[in-house]
């Protein structure tokens, strides 16, 4: 006679499949929290390189605008001219509007006064562009130069010597009579870089020589006040440079703060370049004669001895 297993138990055997299919169902859950959980740190970090590096980004372009010259303490003088070749010859000076401008304009002379008022002139801003709004001027794509007093330069349909003639600016460095660089593309974009550098707007067949600007103009930008801003002679002015917000000099040789307007001495008088220059000569003739007293003192004090 057979005897029964009585050690099996189906209710118990049921209940261990339950419990194993539910644990093996709950692994692909577990398994994708685990995953996110991984992820999220990588990501973050992402984001943070991405943030991290655009702020880079941009604090260099504004570093390129604020710290480059010309700077706010800057007053620039640049000989300038617009060649026709169809001419030979320049054309005459802009004139002023006499309007507020981003600093970058001219007072009909032949020159470019470069002192900046805001940030649209210092920096890779100082730009050709900003001096041809200040005169009612523009450039139509890279083809043409128009004004509102006088006859566009333009290249369609124009030779000279039975060459094709192109729009081009020519920069000269101070006293040279050939260019150091020429450009044809973006020509509202040609920025300035220096004082008294000569600039020459020019209508020539490409590779043509492209002659400095007119002597007139740039004997006006080199007897036109100078750039550096002298601060010796300033024992009357009260308080501190930066306290004053000094600007530089404006045209009538006057210093003026960033604004334009004269700053005073303790007195209550204007501030000029011959009074400086004077205060200064004056100083170092004084210690120049205190220091021969103290020579004859020394040697009279010698010969006692």
């Amino acid at each position: 006679m057979a005897r029964s297993d009585s050690s099996k138990n189906p209710a118990t055997d049921s209940s261990k499949k339950v419990a194993k299919a539910a644990k093996a169902g709950a692994t692909p859950s577990a398994n994708v929290g685990r995953e996110q959980r991984s992820l999220g740190f990588p990501l973050a970090m992402a984001g943070v390189i991405v943030l991290g590096t655009a702020l880079v980004a941009f604090a260099w372009g504004a570093r390129d605008v604020e710290a480059l010259q010309p700077s706010f303490n800057d007053h620039w003088h640049l000989p300038y001219g617009i060649y026709d070749c169809q001419e030979d010859s320049f054309l005459p000076p802009l004139t002023d509007p006499a309007r507020p401008n981003s600093g970058i304009h001219t007072h009909g002379d032949g020159v470019i006064h470069l002192h900046p008022q805001s940030s649209t002139a210092t920096g890779n801003n100082a730009q050709l562009e900003r001096f041809l709004e200040a005169v009612d001027a523009e450039f139509d794509g890279d083809d043409a130069l128009t004004f509102v007093d006088r006859d566009a330069l333009r290249e369609e349909g124009t030779t000279c010597d039975g060459e094709d003639v192109v729009l081009q600016v020519a920069r000269f460095a101070p006293g040279e009579t050939e260019p150091s660089e020429v450009v044809t593309d973006n020509l509202g974009e040609f920025r300035f870089r220096s004082d008294q550098e000569g600039v020459v707007i020019a209508l020539a067949p490409a590779g043509a020589d492209i002659p400095p600007p007119p002597a007139a103009s740039i004997e006006t930008a080199q007897g036109a006040s100078p750039n550096v801003l002298r601060t010796d002679g300033l024992q009357n002015l009260p308080g501190t440079l930066e306290q004053n917000s000094i600007g530089g000099f404006n045209d009538d040789g006057v210093l003026v703060d960033g604004e334009g307007n004269p700053i005073l001495d303790a007195d209550g008088n204007e501030i000029t370049q011959a009074s400086i220059q004077a205060e200064a000569e004056a100083q170092a003739e004084g210690d120049d004669a205190e220091a021969e007293g103290e020579s004859e003192d020394t040697e009279s004090d010698d010969a006692d001895g």
